[in-house]
């Protein structure tokens, strides 16, 4: 039997991807494809497809609508699996619409025992589609899946993600994570080094610790003291992490990622408005000030730190004077990559039911604007890393021209670059090698190999 899997939304997603196709392939399945790259027809040449999805704005839930209808049509026989986010808020509706299979994410293991009840359903054991939707009880204590040596599908990437957390406790008033993923669980210490080492003995090089508030994990020595853990095992060249919420954040983090080599100068920080008035209403629980504050204390404590962020543009009660002081943060600030969205109303939210809506063409033309300027601002930023040599782990061939690689310097920025003479590509992955970088290209850099130093 074979399985295709889709991935929509945030790095945790694509991680439980990777899970459930190694759940998948230990029950003796085969992949005919995965990621959000998967041949347009996929549909019609596997007999399971499933959509692993995201609830945070409408636009992917609407994908995943569309994306059910499609797999009907082109292969009227496969055994649709929705996943995710939507599988845990909205299991009725999926089943209504087509689904066959629907499961939350703390359900992914009993995945073979499903797609088994429905190949059996229609029958007199199993009569009711109800039979084959697993969601999570408001009881239920989430659990953490873990990479199998046998079958994960990251051996020998360069860079794996391992989650540290599940769930959320900060209910802002825009999002439905702690809906759809329950309250904030940490993962057990041991679990995630185990983990870690599993990937690194895989060949993996560089660690990207995921959680919805990585900084505010239940551990002994809180998030620091775990990055100094993990950062101390063998095989690893970088480990980085996200998400971070600015009102967690510490000088104690910043402390350590200045004391230790592997953790990488780059900083996600999702700041989501530059005005203090829509912070409160959305329930973020800091200021435009005490943003701007750790954006200096970090600057002062990492050299040569790079940040990045999210921004939503039009939440209900925006003014154009709120949505100028979000342009002048993002301008002050200088985030070398920034993810924007325009607000999306979502069910159950707090915001969903607040006064004063943001017009469409209103909020569209300021997120055109936002977006334009920081389009510009971009390039200048990147302009710092022109005639310097930086390191750049090695991950593959370019897209553009597989006769050159691609990497990432330590600020997270793709450099594509040409090798040395007499050198293979395929010989420098999961190796750092010295570049000089020669052009920036909006959001990327082009250089020239000059050494490979560590491996």
């Amino acid at each position: 039997m074979r399985f295709a899997i889709r991935t929509f939304g945030c790095q945790m997603n694509v991680y439980d991807s990777d899970r459930i196709r190694d759940i998948l392939m230990a029950a003796g399945m085969d992949p005919a494809g995965t990621g959000d790259a998967i041949p347009g027809d996929v549909e019609a040449c596997c007999d399971v497809f499933i959509l692993n999805t995201c609830s945070v704005r409408e636009k992917p839930r609407q994908k995943v609508v569309s994306a059910i209808s499609r797999a009907r049509a082109a292969n009227p026989g496969v055994t649709v699996v929705v996943t995710g986010c939507v599988a845990q808020l909205e299991p009725e509706t999926l089943v209504g619409i087509g689904a066959d299979v629907v499961v939350g994410p703390d359900h992914y293991a009993e995945l073979p025992e499903l797609l088994g009840l429905n190949l059996e359903r229609g029958t007199e054991t199993v009569p009711r589609r109800t039979d084959v939707v697993r969601i999570t009880g408001a009881d239920e204590v989430p659990s953490f899946l873990m990479a199998s040596p046998e079958t994960m599908s990251e051996r020998g990437a360069v860079s794996c993600f391992v989650p540290i957390q599940k769930g959320c406790d900060n209910w802002c008033a825009f999002c439905v994570v702690p809906a759809a993923r329950g309250r904030e669980v940490t993962r057990p210490e041991h679990e995630i080094l185990e983990e870690c080492r599993r990937f690194l003995d895989a060949g993996a090089r560089e660690l990207f610790l995921l959680g919805q508030n990585v900084n505010s994990v239940r551990l002994p020595g809180g998030f620091p003291g775990l990055l100094e853990q993990v950062a101390a095992l063998p095989g690893l060249l970088r480990v980085r992490f996200t998400t971070s919420h600015p009102r967690d954040c510490s000088p104690e983090l910043a402390r350590a990622m200045a004391r230790l080599p592997r953790v990488m100068p780059w900083l996600h920080l999702p700041v989501q408005s530059g005005s203090s008035r829509i912070l409160a209403a959305m329930g973020r629980r800091y200021t435009r000030e005490h943003y701007l504050e750790l954006i200096d204390l970090f600057r002062r404590e990492v050299p040569g730190i790079a940040f990045t962020t999210d921004v939503i543009v039009g939440f209900p009660g925006e003014t154009e004077d709120d949505f100028e002081d979000t342009v002048d943060l993002v301008q002050k600030v200088g985030f070398e990559g920034m993810y924007s969205f325009m607000y999306s109303p979502r069910p159950g939210t707090r915001a969903a039911t607040l006064p004063d809506p943001v017009p469409q063409e209103v909020a569209a033309s300021r997120l055109s604007r936002l977006q334009g300027l920081h389009e510009a601002q971009v390039p200048r930023l990147l302009e710092r890393y022109r005639d310097l040599a930086v390191e750049v782990l090695v991950e593959g061939p370019s897209a553009r021209d597989p006769r050159h690689a691609s990497g990432r310097n330590p600020q997270n920025v793709v450099v594509n670059f040409e090798v040395a003479e007499g050198v293979e590509v395929a010989s420098l992955r999961g190796r750092v090698v010295s570049v000089l970088i020669l052009e920036v290209r909006t959001h990327t850099l082009f250089g020239r190999m000059i050494a490979s130093e560590k491996a």
